[in-house]
C-alpha cells in the first residue's frame, strides 16, 4: 500500500477526489503517526493504482505534501 500524506486535510480531500474520478481505488485514513505527528489526513492507495495516482498527482501538482510513503506492513518508508 501507498501512502499519500499532506500536512493539510483540505488537500488530502482534493487529491481523494481527484484520484476517485481518475478511476483509483483509493480511501481516506488518519495519517499514521510514524509518517507525522500532524493530526491530517492521508490517501491510502494499492501497489496496483500508485503509477496512475502518481500521474494525477504530478499532473495536479497538490502543494503540502509530506510525502509519499510504502508499506510492506511492517513500517512505513519514503517511496517519493
Amino acid at each position: 500500500m501507498y501512502l499519500f500524506a499532506f500536512r493539510s486535510r483540505t488537500r488530502s480531500m482534493r487529491l481523494y477526489d481527484l484520484l476517485r474520478s481518475g478511476g483509483v481505488e483509493c480511501e481516506i485514513i488518519n495519517t499514521p503517526r510514524e509518517v507525522s505527528a500532524s493530526c491530517g489526513l492521508s490517501v491510502r492507495v494499492p501497489d496496483a493504482d500508485i503509477d496512475r495516482a502518481m500521474g494525477i498527482y504530478e499532473y495536479y501538482r497538490l502543494d503540502a505534501l509530506i510525502g509519499v510513503f510504502y508499506t510492506d506492513g511492517n513500517g512505513y518508508k519514503r517511496y517519493r
